[in-house]
């Protein structure tokens, strides 16, 4: 028998509980995808407890072939099937007597490049220690309520792999979804992973947020989301929808969760959004900022219901959390992408600067911030009218703050890029809103607010940036670099400014160098 192609080192094993042949044949189907030729599974155990319905589930898989009849192989040894890619021999050595049996009906020769499932392989001991897979199936009884486990012995990665695969299987299965066709969605910067689930009269769409490793802690015990108050739980993106949605705004529906696992479905609202390949559409960008301005009009509570009786509370953008964004520049831009070299005192003055600029605004009035409203998590619902049209994504990091940064947020976003013209037409029509509403509105105080919150995210945008390329290897935000310059440059001019923008002309003044192009970011 030859052994697999790669050689595994790193295994461990993991037992699941299944209690339907269902549940078997999600988790053989979960297997299927990391197997490769000359891979060898073994399914070891006593009648009853699962192989033959396991070996049957995934020679179909490799086969792509539901309804393919599996022949039980107890009295022949071996069967041979034709799978997509590879031939895949299904042994049972049930009633072998002698090892020899196998050297003679040719099995090393015919397992040849092939994937093996093999049950019963402590007939022949050497299987096991050849096993790519090792697969151990149980089955009990307690208090008359039967149910079996399989345990997997597998590389690490492939386990994991196959760990949360086989979550979302029976997440699925759970919520009715099991049988729809699955085709990724691009994800986000945050890692997570979306998938439209597609049957022949309905779509939805699967939000998949895998555990991250823990982050360092930076100060008083605490971690960057901790501070920047950044979501850490998919409670939050449950308590901030079913909010939204009871204001009426355009959500998705949660149509099922599995905190525990990562796993949330939720209504599909399309893919349409408020640009095209041209740029802005201006009329979606108009009724997004009268969106921004009807959700302003609204002072909820910071006290949102999640489930079960619990309430999350909406966190405020303080100045700490305003602070430790815009550290990122000097900590991932700067060493990075320019020459110039940041003192202890030069730091010390610019979190001096930003702090003399962010905490007199802290006492204005504070709304609901989804903090991430801009093209990406904007979708055109042409089915709706009004502001209904506007559809929201990625609202989890919702937090209590100035109703000034959201509109920073859509009016000068990275990835479409805002014309001088556009924005000043956009800033007006949330103005009027607002005036409409409160004919006490302050326009100036506010529009002093507006060019801090630009400032204030580009300047953290642009650590961010850096820090996906270098950190999280995702050199395409790098491209985005040269929009959000010419956006700084728009907005350093303003009075309100000033001690920043002569920071920058003493400690990175290349970032005001009209010679910035993509080409010198590369």
């Amino acid at each position: 028998m030859s052994q697999s192609s790669t050689k595994i080192n790193l295994k461990s094993t993991h037992t699941f509980r299944v209690n339907s042949e269902l549940e078997t044949k999600y988790l053989a189907e979960c297997l299927g995808p990391h197997l490769n030729s000359n891979d060898l599974v073994t399914l070891s155990g006593e009648l009853g407890t699962g192989k033959t319905t396991f070996a049957r589930s995934l020679i179909r898989f490799l086969a792509s072939r539901p309804e393919l009849t599996i022949t039980s192989p107890t009295y022949l040894l071996l069967q041979e099937y034709e799978g997509v890619s590879v031939k895949l021999i299904h042994a049972d050595l049930y009633r072998l007597t002698n090892p020899n049996e196998l050297i003679e009906i040719g099995f090393e020769e015919i397992s040849e490049n092939a994937i093996s499932i093999i049950e019963w392989p402590e007939r022949y001991p050497k299987l096991n220690e050849a096993a790519t897979v090792a697969i151990k199936f149980n089955l009990f009884n307690t208090n008359n309520n039967f149910y079996r486990t399989i345990s997997i012995t597998a590389d690490n990665n492939i386990l994991l792999s196959i760990l949360a695969q086989y979550h979302i299987q029976t997440f699925l299965n759970d919520c009715g979804w099991v049988d729809a066709s699955r085709k990724l969605i691009a994800g986000d910067a945050s890692g997570r992973r979306y998938e439209r689930l597609i049957t022949e009269i309905d779509s939805a769409v699967l939000m998949i947020a895998p555990a991250t490793n823990p982050e360092s802690v930076l100060r008083d015990n605490r971690t960057y989301k901790d501070i920047a108050k950044l979501s850490v739980s998919l409670d939050t993106f449950i308590a901030v929808s079913n909010a939204l949605i009871g204001l009426g705004f355009s959500v998705p529906k949660i149509l099922g969760f599995d905190i525990e696992n990562g796993l949330i479905l939720t209504e599909d609202l399309g893919s349409d959004h408020i640009y095209d390949s041209a740029g802005p559409i201006i009329e979606r960008y108009q009724e997004a900022v009268r969106f921004l301005a009807a959700l302003h009009r609204v002072i909820p509570s910071q006290s949102i219901p999640i489930y079960n009786g619990r309430h999350y509370q909406i966190p405020k953008y303080d100045t700490e959390a305003l602070l430790i964004e815009v550290e990122l520049f000097i900590d991932w831009y700067i060493p990075n992408l320019t020459d110039h070299y940041i003192s202890n005192e030069a730091r010390t003055n610019f979190l001096a600067i930003w702090k003399s600029l962010i905490e007199p605004i802290q006492n204005e009035q504070h709304v609901w911030t989804l903090r991430d409203f801009h093209s990406p998590n904007i979708l055109w619902l042409n089915q709706r009218s009004g502001i209904k049209r506007v559809g929201l994504i990625d609202i989890q990091d919702t937090v209590w703050g100035h109703p000034a940064y959201d509109v920073a947020s859509l009016l000068q976003d990275a990835r479409v890029p805002i014309s001088n013209d556009l924005e000043l037409e956009l800033f007006e029509i949330y103005v009027r809103a607002k005036v409409a509403d409160d004919p006490n509105f302050d326009t100036k105080a506010f529009s002093k607010s507006y060019a801090i919150y630009t400032l204030q995210r580009i300047t953290k945008i642009l650590g961010i940036f850096v820090r996906l390329k270098l950190r999280d290897n995702k050199p395409e935000y790098y491209n985005l670099i040269p929009q959000l310059i010419r956006y700084l440059r728009r907005n350093i001019s303003h009075p309100a400014l000033f001690q920043y923008r002569e920071w920058l002309n003493m400690n990175c003044p290349s970032l005001l160098d009209d010679n910035i192009t993509k080409e010198s970011l590369s």
